[in-house]
């Protein structure tokens, strides 16, 4: 007797080889969305942790507020809308200064809900 494509042994074999890749900061964890991904890449300085709700907000297109060292190196806390993800900058309306700004990821120290 055959065994058909229809058998569970038959779908392991057809299987895709690998996994997807694991998170880079030692959990082995993988990304859950390709924006994570992005993210954890361009945005050094956060942890894993902060990395799947900042992806989160600019998927689910919701506000988040973050931790962001300005160029002179000062610490703000912006509350930020209307993301839009174009690496390695997410652009935003920022509710501090109540205009549309431009974010650098590398930039974003923490994460903290809308």
């Amino acid at each position: 007797m055959a065994v058909g494509l229809s058998t569970p042994a038959a779908g392991l074999r057809a299987a895709p080889p690998t996994l997807p890749a694991p998170e880079p900061f030692g959990t082995g964890a993988p990304y859950g969305t390709d924006t994570e991904e992005i993210v954890a890449g361009c945005a050094k300085n956060l942890a894993y942790s902060d990395v799947r709700p900042l992806a989160h907000a600019l998927d689910a297109d919701t506000a988040i507020t973050v931790e962001y060292v300005a160029a002179p190196g000062n610490r703000t806390v912006r509350t930020l809308s209307e993301l839009v993800l174009d690496p390695p900058y997410v652009y935003a309306w920022c509710h501090l200064r109540d205009d549309e700004r431009v974010f650098a990821l590398s930039l974003i120290h923490g994460v903290m809900a809308g």
